[in-house]
């Protein structure tokens, strides 16, 4: 119970950077798919995912 929450509770994404154009996020769940390309929501994704990349290794992680 000391845990805190992971960034990557909601589930895993993807994204998509294409030559030439904005950012893109890709969601797969269950029996749905979602390409976003709404700035915002993206920009929220790409943030999650700094988050994600932060906790990927804890600081009192043995393997830092």
């Amino acid at each position: 119970m000391a845990c805190e929450d992971h960034s990557a509770l909601e589930g895993p994404f993807i994204l998509l950077t294409p030559k030439g154009r904005g950012q893109l996020a890709y969601l797969e769940v269950q029996s749905t798919n979602r390409l976003i390309t709404d700035a915002e929501e993206v920009r929220v994704l790409a943030a999650r995912y700094g988050s994600i990349r932060g906790q990927a290794l804890s600081p009192t992680s043995p393997w830092r």
